[in-house]
């Protein structure tokens, strides 16, 4: 049997990606290089990039609703325990 002749290595593409970030991240602290990436996909237009701006604006909005819920738990809870002790 005839192996496929393939028009696209993902593996290779993967181990080119690889190579070059490599290159690029020589010497850097690993800080240095998460502000890198974090620079990179706030404001880069590729895909990758869109989708994790989404996926954080996404997160924000459900932190900034569960520590809303989080406060009115709070509240109600401080009230009956009041009406309570009454």
């Amino acid at each position: 049997m005839d192996a496929m002749k393939k028009d696209f290595d993902c593996v290779e593409m993967k181990n080119q990606i690889q190579q070059k970030l490599q290159k690029e991240w020589e010497g850097l602290t690993f800080e240095q290089i998460q502000e890198r990436i974090h620079r990179h996909l706030s404001t880069s237009d590729d895909k990758l990039a869109q989708w994790w701006r989404r996926a954080n604006a996404q997160a924000a909005a459900r932190q900034k609703a569960m520590e809303a819920a989080d406060r009115e738990f709070e509240e109600l809870s401080s009230e009956s325990h009041k009406a309570l002790l009454k």
